[in-house]
């Protein structure tokens, strides 16, 4: 049995389309540019969640993965044979230009292959373990859009300099930019970067005093930066939007202001459309608590359907966006799930704003012109 509260929605059907896809645009905007903020920074700070590590060693005055530093290989030794250190991992980090048919812009990392903290993740195609090799380079998929003659084997040029490509990932990036891996001896060769490292991941056996290998890495060490992985992972996150890319986050947080303003004028007007239909309820006798329950669940309605309609449209703009500059959105269930709570709860509070009116209405006006 169809309820009167979607009995009387469904009554003006291009009303309640409309309403609809109003709801639909805003939530368009608003968990879309959510999915925006999880996946930029998702990007930003992969290598740091991957990593597994609990302490980032770094020099300079800003401990992030963005920012200068450049350590000696002694610390990344000093570091390995540390009572209650499992693993301890070098991570060279810079930008280059790979040379295909043209020159695109990527993130280089060098990494030691045998070192498990440090991986490409996704691989598609390929050996990761040839990466053990000289002069070999591990690519992005998204490096290689538009190249349809490059394959597995093939020499390209990395900051001119020739390197075979033996690994295609996907999904290592770094907000847009792709990422490519060399070891370490590679890394040295291609930007002359010697007898330095800039960054040094460490793993702790169980039970180790983390606070103790702190104290002791620093000994003799004062332009060290020592930082627990959590804040090393919040300071790259702040790193990046101090930067240029911060522009983003606010035009995220625009968007959902404007997306909830809309949801909560689309409530508020749709109910106040509907005063006549609360009139008639109320000549035929209806309670002002049945009124309140027909007008909360049109909007619990509306907002399922407009829900639906603008998650369908933000997976399929994140699709498109990410075809044509490789930005990514990501939406967790859960993310999803609480977008979905406060939307109802915006429709609601639109509702509750014009509700007062709908349990006062006259009945007279059902006679009115």
């Amino acid at each position: 049995m169809v309820s009167i509260a979607r009995e009387i929605l469904l009554h003006d059907k291009m009303r309640f389309l409309i309403t609809v896809f109003s709801l639909g645009f805003a939530i368009l905007m608003a968990v879309y540019d959510i999915g925006m903020f999880f996946g930029v920074t998702g990007d930003s700070v992969a290598l740091v969640d991957r990593a597994g590590a609990e302490l980032w060693v770094s020099a300079g005055d800003q401990a992030h993965l963005n920012a200068p530093s450049f350590l000696p290989k002694s610390a990344l030794r000093r570091a390995r044979h540390l009572a209650g250190v499992e693993q301890a991992c070098a991570l060279d980090f810079s930008v280059g230009n790979l040379k295909i048919n043209d020159t695109r812009p990527v993130q280089v990392l060098g990494i030691d292959p045998t070192c498990a903290l440090f991986q490409p993740w996704d691989i598609q195609a390929g050996d990761i373990g040839a990466l053990r090799r000289k002069d070999t380079l591990v690519v992005d998929d998204l490096a290689l859009r538009g190249a349809n003659l490059v394959h597995l084997g093939d020499i390209v040029e990395l900051n001119g300099q020739e390197v075979r490509l033996v690994a295609i990932t996907h999904g290592n990036k770094s907000f847009s930019s792709p990422q490519v891996y060399t070891n370490l001896q590679t890394f040295e060769r291609l930007t002359g970067q010697t007898d330095q490292v800039n960054f040094v991941a460490i793993r702790l056996k169980p039970g180790a005093d983390i606070d103790q290998i702190r104290h002791t890495l620093l000994k003799g060490s004062a332009d060290l930066e020592i930082i627990p992985a959590g804040a090393f992972r919040s300071a790259t996150i702040m790193g990046l939007i101090s930067q240029g890319v911060g522009m983003i986050f606010v035009i995220v947080f625009v968007g959902l202001v404007v997306g909830m303003l809309i949801i909560t004028l689309t409530m508020y007007t749709a109910t106040m459309e509907m005063l006549r239909d609360f009139a008639i309820l109320k000549a035929l006798g209806a309670t002002q608590a049945k009124i309140w329950g027909i007008v909360l669940e049109q909007a619990v309605t509306k907002t399922a359907v407009g829900f639906a309609v603008g998650l369908a449209a933000t997976l399929g703009v994140n699709y498109l966006v990410e075809t044509v500059s490789g930005i990514t959105g990501r939406f967790p269930p859960l993310v999803v799930a609480a977008c979905f709570a406060l939307m109802v709860l915006l429709a609601i509070f639109g509702s509750l704003i014009s509700i007062r009116k709908a349990t006062q209405v006259d009945p007279a006006i059902v006679f009115r012109a």
